[in-house]
């Protein structure tokens, strides 16, 4: 697989678009935690007075969001936020070869189709490992500026292995909407639309009066394992196991896989 990805980087690697996406994720994302950790940690670090502590009533409610060890969910949640601009990316990166068939060209000089789909498949692991690096790493930095000295840096750091999960789900899902649209405009907006507009509107109506399946949407099963770090805990809804929306996110994997192998080996390529 490394040598189809040294292939894959010889087409993305001068394309300026890839350059610009990615390098707003690695960019703003880090900017953007570091810039709310000051902030927060300003506002809420103001002198004792007579009344209540804004300090303390933020951390009885919310906890501590940008020290050790909740700083890990911090990180995953806004990574998460950041990174459909690189499922997006992905996206065209795959329907710009189908659209104008270049994928045809590979298989001419003697790629399978498989070959093709592991080739692709390369470029989602680079995104899914550079990303979760890039959590980590803010995490770790932002925790260490900010946190009381004797935190303990690597409990809950789980969410790391969350968000690579999450990130790669995202992508595959991506994947299989890029195989199956085809048209780099259409796909992309409707990857954007399953993630901002139908995922959110779905889980609201399986949520209703505490339900649970909308914990069990294909987007749903990765995005509640990473919960948001500023919802109060009394605020907080699921009361799915983590290790249910693991199994959940299993069968979603292998369901897309299978489609995705399915639908690109039996595909027309030349239309």
């Amino acid at each position: 697989m490394l040598k189809l990805f040294k292939i894959e980087w010889l087409k993305i690697n001068t394309y300026r678009t890839f350059w610009v996406l990615f390098g707003t994720f690695v960019v703003f994302f880090p900017l953007t935690v570091f810039f709310s950790a000051s902030k927060y940690m300003e506002q809420t670090s103001g002198a004792r007075g007579s009344g209540p502590n804004p300090e303390d009533l933020a951390k009885a409610l919310i906890g501590a969001p940008f020290v050790f060890p909740k700083i890990w969910q911090t990180s995953a949640w806004f990574g998460g936020h950041f990174f459909v601009i690189i499922g997006m990316l992905f996206v065209m990166l795959i329907t710009n070869e189908v659209q104008y068939r270049t994928h045809r060209q590979n298989i001419i000089d003697g790629w399978s189709r498989l070959d093709f789909l592991r080739a692709k498949a390369s470029v989602m692991f680079f995104f899914v490992i550079a990303a979760t690096l890039l959590v980590f790493i803010t995490g770790i930095i932002t925790g260490l500026a900010f946190s009381a000295p004797g935190a303990d840096l690597f409990e809950d750091v789980h969410y790391v292995a969350y968000f690579a999960l999450m990130a790669f789900h995202y992508l595959l899902i991506g994947f299989f909407i890029a195989i199956l649209v085809k048209r780099t405009g259409l796909a992309v907006i409707v990857y954007f639309i399953s993630v901002y507009v139908i995922d959110g509107l779905l889980w609201l109506l399986l949520t209703i009066r505490g339900n649970q399946m909308g914990y069990f949407l294909p987007f749903e099963t990765v995005d509640a394992l990473i919960p948001s770090p500023f919802t109060p805990e009394m605020m907080k809804l699921r009361t799915v196991a983590d290790y249910t929306l693991l199994i959940s996110t299993a069968v979603y994997v292998s369901l897309f896989t299978y489609l995705i192998v399915n639908r690109f080996k039996n595909a027309d390529l030349k239309t």
